[in-house]
């Protein structure tokens, strides 16, 4: 009996509504009664979700992280996660961040290099004007120079440049929904600009705001001396595509990749440069 009572009282406690002081509770309509219970469900369902994905990067990432990258925070900030605050540089998303991704969008398809002249006609020029049009092996390689550029938006233009590591970090949240961490490394004759899966807002992320902005400025700075500014500019800006069976978007296991020597213009590139920063302190070449 003692414990009937009490299903009963929980019962109207969870499901009926108070009316006047001294009267019993009326019962709330069912479909109020279902709503109620399946907003519990999703609320429980969403807690679930994000501690799997948080003991799942833990696991497969975590012990890593720790290892090569540990946490450069300061010791009252480890564990917390980051987010907008008075002090932010960062948009955290929102009308602002939509809006600035969506010019940059505009700028780069309205910034249309052409190319033309009798030096793009290549050994086609010696078909229509004989041995007069032939280029000399100087001229060639200066055609051929010319040519890889053609795909890279002219000298000056928005798109041609990352502003600032703010930019940066607006471009990678704009594509992928978080401030994803990135790197540029060497391996094997491939330089690759990487996009990770652990992001800013996760509390094992090993970055403050202001630590993870200083990271993208020394690889703002790599881009902007290798030219290769516009060609990641220009892939952040593409929409999210499959890429031959890898994850079209960062994982915990798995990075996005973008070869920066299948750039158009890498060949260009000053070798000495790519080796004076490959040399640095703290920039990874394996």
């Amino acid at each position: 009996m003692f414990s009937a009572q009490r299903s009963a009282d929980a019962f109207q406690a969870r499901f009926l509504s108070p009316t006047q002081p001294g009267q019993r509770g009326r019962l709330m309509p069912l479909h109020f009664q279902l709503d109620f219970q399946l907003d519990d469900v999703f609320d429980s369902i969403k807690k679930a979700q994000k501690a799997f994905d948080d003991e799942v990067w833990d696991l497969f990432q975590g012990a890593k992280e720790r290892k090569w990258s540990p946490d450069r925070r300061p010791e009252n900030m480890k564990g917390t996660r980051a987010g907008p605050s008075a002090e932010s540089q960062l948009t955290w998303g929102g009308a602002q961040s939509l809006e600035m991704y969506s010019r940059m969008i505009e700028e780069s398809e309205n910034d249309v290099q052409t190319f033309s002249g009798t030096s793009a006609l290549g050994s086609a020029a010696v078909t229509m004007y004989g041995e007069a049009g032939k280029l000399s092996s100087e001229e060639m390689e200066e055609e051929l120079r010319q040519f890889r550029s053609f795909q890279a938006p002219v000298l000056g233009s928005p798109s041609r440049q990352i502003s600032s590591a703010v930019e940066l970090a607006e471009l990678v949240r704009a594509k992928y929904g978080k401030y994803h961490d990135v790197a540029i490394l060497r391996n094997t004759g491939q330089t690759a600009f990487n996009i990770y899966g652990p992001h800013l807002s996760q509390s094992s992320f090993p970055y403050t705001e202001s630590q993870y902005l200083e990271k993208l400025n020394i690889i703002v700075a790599m881009l902007d001396d290798f030219d290769q500014a516009w060609y990641v500019k220009e892939f952040l800006l593409a929409p999210i595509v499959p890429r031959n069976g890898l994850p079209s978007t960062p994982r915990f296991d798995t990075a996005v990749t973008l070869r920066l020597n299948l750039s158009p213009t890498w060949r260009d590139v000053d070798k000495n440069k790519i080796e004076e920063w490959f040399s640095m302190p703290g920039i990874q070449s394996n």
